[in-house]
């Protein structure tokens, strides 16, 4: 791979971030693209349940950021509960079951702009012989 296939993998993955992004805001739930992989990697885990630790990793950012994501999105939305972990000083966020729903309604809108890149990346990924 060469810096100009970099830079046209970048471009690529901001354009379907930014309407990954806008198409979660206009849906009725109206979450962030952040809160929405917060969904669905809960919605994989085994018992639909993580620590703050687990989500950080998988969501790419600090704990602390993803602490302060997670207080807003459970208090605004009710998706996410808080449980002790079995260590006393841990915390599992768990999906509720309006969670589960928030999730479906925003997986139809995600995997029908997903299913546009397709083909698109598909080019790309010629182009950039991946």
């Amino acid at each position: 791979m060469n810096i100009e296939q970099l830079l046209n993998l970048q471009k690529f993955q901001r354009k379907l971030n930014l309407e990954l992004s806008g198409v979660l805001k206009r849906s009725n739930y109206e979450i962030t693209l952040n809160e929405f992989y917060v969904l669905y990697f809960l919605k994989k885990s085994e018992g639909h349940s993580l620590s703050i630790s687990e989500l950080s990793q998988k969501n790419g950012l600090s704990i602390s950021a993803t602490s302060r994501m997670l207080v807003k999105f459970e208090q605004t939305c009710g998706v996410i509960e808080r449980h002790p972990g079995e260590d006393k000083r841990s915390v599992m966020i768990t999906l509720t079951p309006k969670g589960e729903e928030y999730l479906t309604e925003s997986l139809t809108s995600v995997e029908a702009i997903l299913q546009n890149y397709t083909l698109t990346f598909g080019i790309l990924e010629k182009e950039l012989h991946l």
